[in-house]
């Protein structure tokens, strides 16, 4: 999803409603309870993100220990699951930005 940057009211229209964010899954986990969306905050969506930066995080920390101890023999899981908390952790990173980054604007709006 591309940022548009909010310039005009004619961009407003232009934004569609937002696709939640599926939640990676743990290793052998099927699936995953989803949150109502129609409920979620900004917070909770957000809140929901730091979550996932910790859970993809924790599972590197545990394949690391693993393939240290020899455990591991699938080296692209490990790979794989690296490459999810790096982008979780780069989402979170952007739409901390882009939040600071409005919140910048609107305090420095004249009214």
């Amino acid at each position: 999803m591309a940022l548009i940057p909010l310039q005009s009211t004619e961009t407003l229209t232009r934004l569609t409603k937002m696709d939640p964010m599926s939640k990676m899954l743990h290793m052998g986990a099927t699936s995953v309870e989803l949150p109502d969306v129609e409920q979620a905050s900004f917070l909770d969506i957000f809140r929901g993100m730091v979550n996932n930066v910790i859970e993809t995080n924790e599972q590197v920390d545990r394949d690391a220990i693993n393939l240290m101890l020899g455990n591991i023999d699938d080296l692209a899981t490990v790979q794989a699951n690296i490459e999810k908390a790096n982008t979780a952790v780069d989402l979170l990173v952007t739409v901390k930005n882009e939040v600071l980054s409005a919140y910048n604007s609107i305090i420095n709006m004249q009214i």
